[in-house]
């Protein structure tokens, strides 16, 4: 696999989560190959891009990663992660991200990508179909929980 569509998004993740939350991800370091379908850990967001090419990207974290975001960027205390404010602060981080990577792949391949809006799921155990699509997965580690990223290009990444 050539990881050059795939790696922004692993440090694009770290870096916006670490300046928004100041909360550090250990990992997202490497990337596999997912088979036809993810569980989800309790909350995920899926953004979708379209341009020279067509892909995605899936964000998907334990409660506890999303409650204590929530909290650092948001202030104030939260318990269920499905509060609106919650979603809202999961679904906008994965936009910040994929923004962010986005950006840096247009300005090095010039292929003009553009973000479709993110939607956001919670519940534990929610299974993502990925069908005709190969994608890779990064996981990382936090003192809050875990965080998956999940990447996908219509027609792989060469």
């Amino acid at each position: 696999m050539d990881d050059k569509l795939y790696r922004p998004f692993c440090l694009s993740t770290g870096e916006i989560i670490r300046e928004m939350s100041e909360i550090d991800i250990v990992g997202m370091d490497s990337l596999e190959e997912e088979s036809s379908e993810l569980t989800s850990m309790g909350i995920s967001s899926i953004i979708t891009f379209a341009g020279a090419r067509k892909g995605r990207l899936l964000l998907d974290m334990e409660p506890g990663l999303a409650l204590s975001m929530a909290g650092a960027v948001l202030g104030g205390e939260y318990g269920d992660v499905k509060d609106p404010m919650v979603l809202s602060l999961v679904s906008e981080v994965n936009n910040i991200i994929s923004g962010n990577a986005i950006t840096g792949i247009n300005n090095e391949f010039l292929m003009d990508l553009r973000l479709a809006p993110p939607v956001v799921f919670a519940g534990r155990d929610l299974v993502i179909s990925i069908p005709r699509l190969r994608s890779f997965s990064s996981w990382g580690e936090t003192e809050f929980g875990r965080i998956r990223i999940n990447v996908a290009w219509e027609g792989g990444a060469s």
